[in-house]
């Protein structure tokens, strides 16, 4: 038997071109930001009438973001020079060659040789980088050697003006700067992930609230940092049960499915909580139906607080899609609420509250809704399946990190965890036979965090998405997932 561990980083990177438009081209509604995909090249002192440019393509896939499994951007750079004299007016040079290399220059990448005109130079995964064009006395040199004709930076360098943290570290006193470290996942591995905190987390003069866990390395404003939310800290507390796993409920025309919201308790790294379930399983019941199908669920509520369920990529009547306010009066302690769903379409979707997200889907009020086709999976053959929620939990060396009783305590009620979880679990693991075809259903059901999810030693094929089967599979080296989206993949 082989074990196959799940590997989940954060991916990082810009929003994405659109794959038929030039960002250096005159802009279309809706296309490509300029200022993010097309960098003006610079002339070098005593350089004159050469002017050039670099275009950071959209690299091909059936994501909306091209990065390496490792989270590192992709793009496709095409070069447009003007004004390039011969190279033997500039000395005892033969022809122009591109470079690219990490802001700090400790590695130079030969790019190829380039000329007037459009020139393509490949694939590159560098999230920040520095480009030159050099007049060089052969293609093949290994570094730059020549004169430098052009040079440029990458968008992504001009996030950090070389004083903006010093001068960020003069508006906070240091020690108030010190006292609001974070702490997180250097390595993104699940298993470490709780222990790598802060130090002062227990302290007398530690805040109630934690902020961002970042990689090591990764600079926050101290200023920043030293933010709190003017809010009242908040965690459900009381008996309750014990979660438990998930549990398929396969459901005809015509069933009835009864859903309630309660207190469950969960052990995570080491600590109980309490946290929120629906029928006391983490995450929610698999609700699997035929397409076409048409379901009641009748909805209790048994939290302290009032809920909703949203039937989150679902086609169907209004009345019926969970949003308190508009479509629903929210639902209170101990009250009730039927909804009657139909399933117009085949694919992976979730349901989850629209009450108070960042509380309630924090704490686990979430699951899964699988609508097959009538003929069967659609997604062409595999050994067997397996459906995954992706999520992230913040906490410290206390426990979880408080919420916010008033309102959310971070910006589009979003925070990042530390605590990565895969179907409410810190260690998810599968065990398969070796040469087994397994499909996959992914969905990230982090509030702010995009996964970007690889199998390593394994090929990976994306056969579907949020409403069904694609036209043309792709094989891929990781699946990028933002909140609330879904892929299905065979590995």
């Amino acid at each position: 038997m082989l074990v196959v561990p799940l590997a989940v980083a954060l991916a990082v990177g810009p929003a994405p071109a659109a794959a038929l438009q030039r960002p250096c081209e005159t802009q279309a509604p809706l296309g490509p930001s300029r200022d993010l995909y097309c960098m003006e090249l610079v002339p070098a002192p005593g350089i004159t009438g050469v002017s050039g440019r670099v275009e950071l393509g959209y690299a091909p896939g059936p994501f909306t973001v091209a990065v390496t499994p490792d989270g590192r951007s992709r793009f496709r750079l095409t070069l447009s020079a003007d004004g390039l004299p011969s190279p033997s007016a500039l000395g005892g040079y033969r022809v122009y060659v591109a470079w690219i290399a990490p802001p700090t220059m400790d590695s130079v990448v030969r790019l190829g040789a380039v000329r007037n005109g459009n020139t393509m130079l490949g694939e590159v995964d560098l999230e920040k980088f520095t480009f030159l064009v050099t007049a060089e006395r052969s293609a093949r040199v290994a570094q730059p050697k020549g004169r430098v004709v052009l040079r440029g930076q990458s968008p992504a360098t001009r996030l950090f003006p070389p004083d903006l943290l010093q001068f960020a570290i003069g508006t906070v006193p240091l020690g108030a700067a010190r006292r609001h470290e974070h702490g997180g996942s250097p390595d993104g591995d699940l298993q470490d992930a709780a222990s790598q905190l802060s130090e002062a987390a227990n302290a007398d003069s530690a805040p109630r609230w934690t902020g961002v866990p970042m990689p090591r390395g990764i600079t926050m404003l101290p200023a920043e940092m030293a933010l709190q939310p003017e809010v009242s800290a908040w965690l459900p507390a009381g008996d309750a049960p014990p979660a438990r796993p998930r549990e398929l409920v396969r459901l005809r025309n015509g069933d009835t499915l009864r859903l309630e919201a309660g207190l469950v308790r969960r052990s995570l790294a080491g600590r109980s909580y309490t946290m929120f379930a629906f029928n006391g399983q983490q995450p929610g019941p698999l609700i699997e139906v035929a397409r076409g199908s048409e379901i009641t669920v009748l909805l209790t509520n048994r939290l302290p607080e009032s809920t909703s369920v949203h039937w989150h990529g679902v086609r169907l009547d209004n009345p019926n899609d969970g949003v308190p306010g508009m479509t629903q009066p929210a639902v209170p302690p101990g009250g009730a609420f039927t909804y009657r769903l139909r399933f117009p379409d085949a694919g992976i979707y979730w349901y989850h509250p629209h009450v108070r997200e960042d509380v309630q889907q924090e704490l686990g009020l979430y699951g899964n809704l699988l609508v097959r086709p009538p003929e069967g999976s659609g997604y062409g053959s595999a050994n067997r399946e397996s459906v995954l929620m992706l999520d992230d939990m913040l906490v410290n060396q206390a426990g979880m990190v408080p919420l916010g009783r008033e309102s959310p305590t971070h910006a589009l009620m979003g925070r990042f965890g530390n605590l990565l979880l895969v179907n409410g679990e810190p260690r998810y693991r599968l065990r398969v036979r070796r040469g087994e075809v397994v499909r996959f259903f992914l969905t990230n059901a982090a509030s702010a965090r995009t996964f970007n999810l690889s199998f390593p030693g394994a090929r990976m094929k994306v056969v579907g998405s949020d409403v069904g089967v694609y036209e043309r599979e792709a094989w891929v080296g990781s699946v990028v997932i933002a909140p609330a989206e879904r892929y299905v993949v065979h590995v």
